[in-house]
């Protein structure tokens, strides 16, 4: 597995992470199959996990730690983040919160799942460039200094992303970039070049580019994933199926093409995605090592 360093002063992690999260956190998957998952990962040599308070209201990060330990990985030798600010209410609605006070408190509880006392990155979780006081700027650095946490970060939209560039106290950003959502490219390499580590969130777009309509109607995970790639409505969804018919190449699968596209984009550190299936982990570990066929990259162009 190729390795990168996460920003200019960051580790070297490798070029693929995996997201602990969506159905991977869900009640209903099954904890032996997202123990798999993870054993998988772990296999391919993947470094970077990441997860958040959000998803599966805890569940996620409860599972993430308890596999951790189960499998007797030497946490150090990871990266593993967690995200604060998206929180789900008593009525297990999700909302925002990112004061000061709770951001900590968030932190706290998010290390009591994961059952560690720092982690290796923290991320505000979809954050609007409001949220962002000199307060809370400072709180963040206290948590690093006091030990809580290694790097600081932001995951969102563009808005927020393109402010935090080159701003203190973030390390690393995480914007979505994808063959489907390419927009961001431009933001990933400024941030690189202002010394910060660039992590792809949804480099696969949820697979809406050439969904396995068969699997996705005939398994829990499935509808899941396709409810998911219809959110932004049925304009989106069939652009992605028009790139999807680019995405073909001997001996390649769709995702292996779409994640070869993420990762040879300027600036990208890592492309953390998510899965239910060991297969699918080790299809991907394999791109890793191989460049984006030409005729591919030439296919993609017009689209992207």
């Amino acid at each position: 597995m190729p390795c990168r360093q996460l920003g200019r002063s960051g580790p070297e992690v490798s070029v693929l992470g995996l997201g602990c999260a969506s159905y991977w956190a869900h009640p209903h998957f099954p904890e032996p199959e997202a123990r798999a998952v993870l054993a998988s990962a772990l296999e391919a040599g993947i470094t970077i996990y990441d997860t958040g308070a959000s998803y599966g209201n805890g569940l996620a990060e409860r599972r993430l730690g308890r596999f951790l330990r189960e499998l007797d990985v030497e946490v150090d030798n990871l990266v593993i983040a967690t995200k604060a600010g998206t929180v789900r209410d008593n009525r297990g609605r999700l909302t925002k919160d990112f004061r000061p006070r709770s951001v900590v408190d968030q932190l706290e509880d998010s290390l009591r799942r994961l059952k560690l006392e720092r982690v290796g990155l923290l991320q505000l979780h979809g954050p609007e460039v409001s949220d962002l006081s000199d307060e809370l700027c400072s709180t963040l650095e206290k948590l690093r200094t006091a030990g809580k946490v290694e790097r600081l970060g932001i995951n969102g939209f563009s808005p927020v992303i393109e402010h935090a560039i080159g701003q203190a106290p973030f390390d690393v950003v995480m914007p979505f970039l994808s063959v489907v959502e390419p927009a961001n490219t431009v933001l990933a390499q400024r941030a690189a070049e202002a010394g910060q580590g660039v992590l792809a969130a949804g480099p696969l777009a949820r697979m809406s580019f050439r969904p396995p309509l068969g699997n996705w109607l005939t398994r829990r995970a499935g509808l899941w994933y396709l409810a998911r790639a219809l959110y932004n409505g049925p304009g989106a969804f069939l652009r992605a199926r028009r790139i999807g018919r680019a995405l073909t190449h001997p001996g390649w699968t769709p995702a292996q093409l779409a994640m070869a596209w993420t990762l040879e984009q300027p600036g990208i550190t890592a492309a953390i995605f998510g899965t239910t299936r060991p297969k699918h982990v080790q299809e991907l570990a394999k791109t890793a090592n191989h460049p984006l066929p030409e005729q591919v990259r030439q296919n993609l162009t017009p689209n992207t």
